[in-house]
């Protein structure tokens, strides 16, 4: 009888390990949420950074015309004029 030699895995080497389908159904069920997850982040970013540069931008404009028209010196108050007299 002729015998076939079984092949050793080398030594420190581990055998690559099988998922079994509950843990194939699970790295799927993961996968996919992480995908929906990224997905609404990277919405949720965009959107905050676009109204992140439309409030600069308007912040930048009123500068520019706070700066173009400065605003009147407001007028003393009557009582601040008849305290002053005395």
């Amino acid at each position: 009888m002729k015998h076939s030699l079984k092949k050793m895995p080398e030594v420190g080497v581990r055998p690559e390990r099988t998922l079994s389908p509950s843990e194939q159904k699970s790295m799927a069920t993961t996968a996919a949420a992480a995908a929906i997850i990224n997905a609404e982040t990277a919405k949720w970013e965009s959107k905050t950074a676009r109204l992140k540069a439309l409030r600069l931008a308007k912040e930048a404009e009123e500068q520019a015309a706070t700066a173009a028209n400065p605003p009147a010196a407001k007028a003393k108050s009557k009582a601040a004029r008849a305290t002053r007299s005395r």
